[in-house]
């Protein structure tokens, strides 16, 4: 049983009976699924016949495929419809899944590498931490400065190192 290759279609629009022959069925069948479907025909033409578009096609191959290929029922075949709008949504995004998967491992490979690079334990003297910003820098911690000794004046103002 053939399906139409989506990629070969060339025209913007194609007939009823174009489509038909496409998929060796009675038009008739496809005004059938146009109305138990419920889809929209977006253009017809001065006389009122159908020109499907290839969007229209690609689903038009789908119901094709539920119902004659793998024997669906029509609520069946409509709900494997809905259903498959949901995996394909779901399917745009994991085709970034495989490009965050990449950085990730690119990543993991820097990380593997720096901490090859660092020293051991054993070879480190005491450091001070290192803390970093929100705008991932590295900054050094500062250390506090002693306080300076408080006079011996008694003011009632604060002095400048209080």
């Amino acid at each position: 049983m053939p399906l139409i290759d989506i990629q070969q279609l060339s025209k913007l629009y194609y007939s009823i009976g174009e489509v038909a022959e496409l998929l060796d069925v009675n038009a008739s069948l496809l005004r059938f699924w146009e109305k138990e479907f419920k889809f929209e025909i977006s253009k017809k033409n001065a006389k009122g016949n159908r020109l499907f578009s290839v969007k229209e096609i690609d689903k038009i191959n789908r119901i094709y495929h539920f119902v004659k290929i793998e024997g669906y029922t029509l609520d069946g075949a409509k709900k494997a419809l809905r259903s498959k709008v949901v995996s394909e949504s779901r399917l745009e995004s994991s085709d970034n899944h495989d490009a965050v998967i990449l950085r990730l491992e690119q990543i993991k490979r820097r990380l593997i590498h720096l901490k090859t690079t660092l020293p051991t334990e054993t070879d480190q003297v005491k450091v001070a931490p290192v803390i970093a910003s929100p705008a991932s820098k590295i900054i050094p911690p500062v250390a506090k400065k002693p306080a300076a000794p408080k006079s011996d004046t008694s003011t009632d103002m604060p002095s400048l190192f209080d």
